[in-house]
C-alpha cells in the first residue's frame, strides 16, 4: 500500500489505541480513588460503568452520522469530546465530577470504533480484512495493558491523574495530523465498486432512517450482535477483576510486600493477554486464508475457537493457588527502595514459577485460552464489513459496539452484587466462562447466513455501480445539452447585448472544457471527442464575432460599412441557428420515457411489486431532470422580451410541457408514497419486504400472477393470504387513480 493510503489507517489505529487505553486506565487506581474521595467499595466501578454505557449509546449516534456525513468531521469531533473528558478527569476535585468527566469521555470515545472501522474497511480488500482487524485487536489488547500499565507504574509516582493528561496531549496531536490526511472514499475496497473508484466517481449512497431496520433484520448481524453480548461478559470480568482477584485471594499474605503487590498481580493478569495477541495474529490470518476458499469459513472458525477456549479457561483458573512469601527464596527490605522495585517484581515472579509449578500450568492454559478466545474477534469485524453495505458499516459497527458495551456496562454495574452472590471474585469469573456456550451457538447460526447476505450485498452493489456509471454519463450529456442551449440562446443577443452574448458563449466554453476533461479522465471517449470539437467551434465563433464587435465600436464607420458588419452578424446568427440544438424533442423523449416507467411498474406490480416500486423511483428521477432542463430553458428565453412568433410558439410549448412535468412529478411522488404506505401496512401485519420479494421471485419464475402464488403459498393461512390480496387490490386502485392525479390542477398538490 502507498503511504497516502496507509496514513489514515495508521492514524485511526492510533486513535483506537488511545481510546482503549483511556477506557481501562482507571482500573488500577480504584484503591487510590476510593481513599481520595472516601467512597464505599460498591461505587468504585461506577465511573467506568457509566463510561462504557454512554460510549455504547453514543456509538450508535456517531455510527449513524458516520454513514451520512463526512467521516473526518465525525472522528475529529468525537476525539475532541473525549480529550476534554480526559482533561476534566485529571483535574476532578470530587467523585461527582469524576463520574461526569468519564461520561464526557465515553460520549466522545463512542465515535472512534464505528468511524474507525468504516474508514479501515474502505482501505482494505475483503480477502485481507481478518488480518487487519486481527492487528487492530492486538493493538487493542496492547492498549488495554498500556492503559493499566500507565496507571500501575506512573500512577504511584505522579498520582493517578497524570496518565490522563499524558493521553489527552497525544490525542490532540493525532487529531491535528488527521486534519491534513485524506481518508479513502466510501466503498473503495468493494470489488463491485472498483470501476467507480478507477473513474474517480463517488459512491453516493448514504444511510437513511429506514436502513436501520434493514441492518437489524439482517440475520448475520442479529446473530453477531447477540453473540457479542454473551461473549463480552467473561472477557469483561477477566480484564477488570483478574488483577483484583490475584491481589485479594492469591497475593494477599501479610508478608507479601505492599509496594509490589499491585504490580505483580498486574503482570500475572497480563499473561492472560499474551495468548490473545498471538491468537489474533494466527486466527486472523487463518480466517483470511479460509475465506478465499469458502465465504462461511470465518464464522465457522470463530465457532470452533470459542467452544475450545472454555475448558482451557476453566483449567487456567483452577491452577491458581495462594502465595506464601515465606516459601519464596527472597528477603524483602522494608520498605523496598523505589529504584529496586522492578528488580524485586521480576525476582518474585521467577520464584513463584519455581516454588508453585501450578502457575506454569496457569501460564500455559491462560496462553491457550486467550489465544482461542481471540479467534472470533478479528473474524467478527471482517464478517460485519463483508455483509453490510458501504453506507451501513459505521452504523452496523455501532450496533455491535452497543451490544458489547451494554453487556460490559451492566456487568460492571452489578459486578459487586455478583461477587456477593457467588461468594468471591474467583467464583464470579469461573461461572461467567460458561456464557461462551450461548455465544458459540449464535456463531453457529450466523455461519449459515453469512454467504447469502454477502451474495445479496454483491448483487445490490453491482446494480448500483451500473446505475452510477449510467447516471454520470447522463449527467455529462445534460451538461453538454446545457452548453448547446447556451450557444443557441446567445444568438438572441448577438446584435443587442454583446456582454450577454459573450457571457453565454463563455459559459458554454467552460462546460465543454469540463466535459472534455471528465471524458478524458474517465475514458468516456464519445463525450471527450464531442466536447473537444464543440469547444473549438464555439471558440472560433467567439473570435469571429469579437472581430466584428471591435469594428462596430469604431465611431468613424460610415453607414455602408456598419450595415456590412451587421449583415455579418446576421450570418453568424443563421450559422448558430443551423448548429446542433438542445432539441425540445429530446426533452419530450425523456418525459415520455418517465411515463413508460410508470406503465412498466403497473404491468410489473402483478408479478413483482417491489420492482414496480423501483421503476416508479426511476420515473421520479427522470421527471426531476426534465423539470430542471425545461426550467433552465424558460429562464433564459424569458429574459428576452421581444420574441419572434416562432420563438413564442416554442416557449409556449416548453411552458406547457413544464406544467405537465410538474403535475406528473407530484402525481408520481404521491403514487410512490401510497404504494409504500400500503406495503408498510403489510409489515404491521407481519408480512415484510423479504416475504414479498420471495413471493415475487416465485411469480416471476413460473410466470404467473402474484395473486395465484399468494393463494397457493398461504392457502392454509387465511389472514396472511387475505391481507396480501387486499393490498394488491388497493394498489390496483392506486394505479387507476394515478391518471386523475396526473391531470388535475397543480394547486391540489
Amino acid at each position: 500500500m502507498k503511504f497516502k493510503d496507509l496514513a489514515p489507517i495508521i492514524l485511526v489505529m492510533v486513535l483506537l489505541f488511545l481510546s482503549t487505553a483511556c477506557a481501562n486506565m482507571l482500573i488500577p487506581s480504584y484503591t487510590a480513588i476510593q481513599e481520595e474521595f472516601n467512597i464505599p467499595e460498591a461505587l468504585i466501578a461506577v465511573p467506568d460503568a457509566f463510561f462504557v454505557l454512554i460510549s455504547a449509546f453514543f456509538a450508535l449516534l456517531w455510527g449513524y452520522y458516520t454513514d451520512r456525513i463526512n467521516r473526518k468531521v465525525v472522528i475529529m469531533a468525537g476525539a475532541f469530546s473525549w480529550t476534554i473528558g480526559m482533561i476534566f478527569t485529571a483535574i476532578s476535585g470530587t467523585y461527582l465530577v469524576l463520574v461526569i468527566s468519564r461520561v464526557a469521555s465515553g460520549a466522545g470515545l463512542g465515535c472512534v470504533l464505528p468511524v474507525g472501522y468504516s474508514i479501515i474497511s474502505d482501505a482494505i480488500p475483503p480477502e485481507e480484512r481478518s488480518g487487519w482487524f486481527g492487528t487492530l485487536a492486538i493493538l487493542s489488547s496492547i492498549s488495554n495493558g498500556a492503559g493499566q500499565g500507565l496507571s500501575s507504574f506512573l500512577g504511584p509516582i505522579f498520582t493517578w491523574r497524570f496518565p490522563f493528561i499524558l493521553l489527552s496531549v497525544i490525542s490532540v496531536i493525532v487529531v491535528i495530523i488527521l486534519f491534513f490526511v485524506k481518508i479513502p472514499q466510501r466503498g473503495a475496497s468493494e470489488d463491485e465498486l472498483l470501476e467507480l473508484i478507477e473513474l474517480d466517481l463517488e459512491y453516493s449512497y448514504r444511510i437513511s432512517k429506514e436502513d436501520l431496520k434493514t441492518i437489524v433484520k439482517k440475520k448475520s448481524n442479529r446473530y453477531l450482535i447477540l453473540q457479542g453480548f454473551f461473549t463480552v461478559i467473561p472477557g469483561t470480568v477477566l480484564v477488570y477483576f483478574t488483577t483484583s482477584m490475584l491481589m485479594l485471594q492469591f497475593f494477599n499474605h501479610p508478608l507479601f510486600p505492599e509496594e509490589i503487590r499491585l504490580q505483580t498481580a498486574t503482570i500475572f493478569a497480563g499473561m492472560v493477554g499474551i495468548g490473545y495477541i498471538l491468537g489474533n495474529s494466527v486466527f486472523a490470518r487463518l480466517g483470511d486464508t479460509l475465506f478465499r476458499r469458502n465465504k462461511k469459513s470465518r464464522a465457522r472458525l470463530a465457532t470452533i475457537c470459542l467452544i475450545l477456549s472454555i475448558p482451557f479457561a476453566l483449567i487456567m483458573l483452577l491452577s491458581l493457588q495462594p502465595i506464601d512469601p515465606a516459601r519464596l527464596n527472597i528477603v524483602y527490605p522494608s520498605p523496598i527502595p523505589t529504584d529496586e522495585l522492578f528488580s524485586y517484581i521480576l525476582r518474585t515472579i521467577g520464584e513463584i514459577f519455581v516454588v508453585y509449578p501450578t502457575f506454569i500450568i496457569f501460564f500455559i492454559f491462560a496462553l491457550m485460552a486467550s489465544m482461542l478466545g481471540a479467534g472470533p474477534v478479528a473474524n467478527k469485524n471482517a464478517i460485519m464489513i463483508d455483509v453490510n453495505m458501504p453506507e451501513h458499516k459505521g452504523t452496523a459497527a455501532s450496533f455491535f459496539k452497543l451490544s458489547e458495551q451494554l453487556s460490559k456496562g451492566v456487568t460492571l454495574l452489578v459486578s459487586y452484587t455478583l461477587i456477593s452472590i457467588f461468594g468471591s471474585i474467583f467464583n464470579m469469573i469461573f461461572f461467567s466462562i460458561f456464557l461462551w456456550i450461548p455465544a458459540a451457538i449464535f456463531w453457529l447460526l450466523a455461519s449459515r447466513d453469512v454467504e447469502k447476505d454477502m451474495i445479496n450485498k454483491s448483487r445490490i452493489l453491482s446494480e448500483r455501480k451500473q446505475v452510477s456509471l449510467i447516471d454520470y454519463i447522463f449527467e455529462l450529456e445534460i451538461q453538454m445539452d446545457r452548453a448547446i442551449q447556451k450557444v443557441q440562446d446567445s444568438k438572441y443577443y448577438i446584435g443587442i447585448d454583446q456582454n450577454k452574448y459573450n457571457q453565454l458563449l463563455n459559459d458554454a466554453l467552460t462546460i465543454y472544457k469540463f466535459c472534455e476533461r471528465e471524458g478524458t479522465t474517465r475514458s468516456i471517449t464519445n463525450i471527450e471527442k464531442k466536447a473537444h470539437i464543440m469547444y473549438l467551434r464555439v471558440l472560433l465563433l467567439r473570435q469571429d464575432t469579437h472581430k466584428i464587435f471591435i469594428q462596430l465600436a469604431n465611431q468613424n464607420l460610415n453607414p455602408i460599412e456598419k450595415n456590412r458588419f451587421n449583415n455579418e452578424l446576421r450570418q453568424i446568427y443563421y450559422r448558430i441557428n443551423d448548429w446542433e440544438k438542445s432539441t425540445f424533442g429530446k426533452i419530450q423523449t425523456y418525459y415520455e420515457d418517465a411515463y413508460l416507467k410508470i406503465v412498466e411498474a403497473r404491468l410489473n406490480q402483478r408479478i413483482d411489486l417491489l420492482k414496480g416500486l423501483l421503476k416508479i423511483s426511476e420515473a421520479i428521477k427522470t421527471y426531476e431532470r426534465v423539470k430542471y432542463l425545461l426550467n433552465e430553458r424558460l429562464e433564459i428565453v424569458n429574459e428576452k422580451h421581444d420574441l419572434s412568433e416562432e420563438e413564442s410558439i416554442v416557449r409556449d410549448k416548453e411552458q406547457e410541457l413544464y406544467d405537465k412535468c410538474v403535475n406528473s412529478l407530484n402525481a408520481t411522488i404521491k403514487l410512490k408514497e401510497e404504494i409504500e404506505y400500503a406495503i408498510d401496512q403489510l409489515e404491521e401485519k407481519g408480512i415484510n419486504r423479504d416475504d414479498l420479494r420471495k413471493i415475487s421471485d416465485l411469480a416471476l419464475e413460473y410466470k404467473v400472477d402474484l395473486s395465484d402464488v399468494i393463494v397457493d403459498t398461504f392457502k392454509q393461512v387465511d389472514e396472511t393470504k387475505n391481507a396480501l390480496i387486499e393490498t394488491l387490490e388497493k394498489i390496483d386502485g392506486i394505479f387507476h387513480q394515478y391518471e386523475e392525479w396526473k391531470e388535475v390542477d397543480l394547486k391540489v398538490f
